[in-house]
């Protein structure tokens, strides 16, 4: 059950090194899965109307390149399947050769809008949208928090961070991960692998800290983002795997 988009890159959608910035990677990925949702039981407008909504849990990405402004590129999304409480769906981006250079995998749950919790998944929603009912799950990369961190910032959800599920939509996460780390990196190196995985909801009003390290190994050169409350430190965990430009 494939289904794909053609889009012409923008310029306000690549960062100054003139690549695709993540944020808007992830937005273009949620567009075409909506549209391809458009019209059915399962779209955001049906599940709003029923007091329910999609909700991201985990994304694990590998991007070989990034498209520039004025390309031409092909989304593609594929819902491969579901169990009791999750869905799992591909993305990926071609460029204008055809060549697939960003694939992702991702992990979703229903959530109950009004008591903000997840509930069972709706086999007769999965069954009319053509998503087949999984035996062995995928398997995404374990992150964890990390104990320290070297950088510590303080953000504001804003009501334009907010999506229809009333709560701060997961591509502006980038946003704050991307904005804690220096400049002069961001400009020499481009993201190879995206992990991330979502624990809370970040809602509007809060104050969440930002933290992030930077190590540099003999193998990789990686980030560590969390979003952390007064509470716990797993709202949101990441890892990002770099490589230089």
């Amino acid at each position: 059950m494939k289904y794909s988009e053609k889009h012409q890159v923008n310029f306000y959608e690549c960062d100054e090194n003139e690549n695709l910035k993540l944020q808007a990677m992830i937005d273009l990925m949620m567009s075409t899965s909506e549209h391809q949702l458009n019209g059915d039981a399962a779209d955001t407008i049906a599940l709003n109307e029923r007091g329910l909504g999609w909700v991201v849990t985990q994304y694990h990405a590998e991007i070989i390149d990034l498209p520039h402004p004025n390309e031409q590129i092909t989304i593609i999304t594929n819902p491969v399947g579901y169990n009791r409480f999750l869905e799992y769906r591909d993305f990926a981006i071609n460029n204008a050769s055809g060549k697939e250079i960003v694939k992702m995998k991702s992990e979703w749950v229903l959530f109950d809008l009004h008591k903000r919790r997840l509930v069972s998944t709706d086999s007769d929603l999965m069954d009319k949208i053509g998503v087949p009912l999984l035996k062995k799950m995928p398997r995404f990369p374990r992150i964890r928090v990390q104990q320290k961190y070297q950088e510590h910032r303080n953000y504001r959800v804003r009501y334009d961070d907010l999506d229809t599920n009333h709560h701060m939509t997961n591509s502006h996460y980038f946003n704050w991960f991307i904005d804690s780390l220096d400049r002069d990196f961001l400009k020499q190196n481009m993201i190879q692998t995206i992990d991330i995985k979502f624990n809370q909801e970040v809602r509007y009003g809060q104050n969440p800290q930002v933290l992030a390290s930077l190590i540099n190994d003999e193998n990789n050169l990686k980030s560590y983002h969390a979003i952390a409350d007064e509470e716990r430190k797993d709202k949101a965990v990441c890892e990002l795997i770099w490589r230089k430009l």
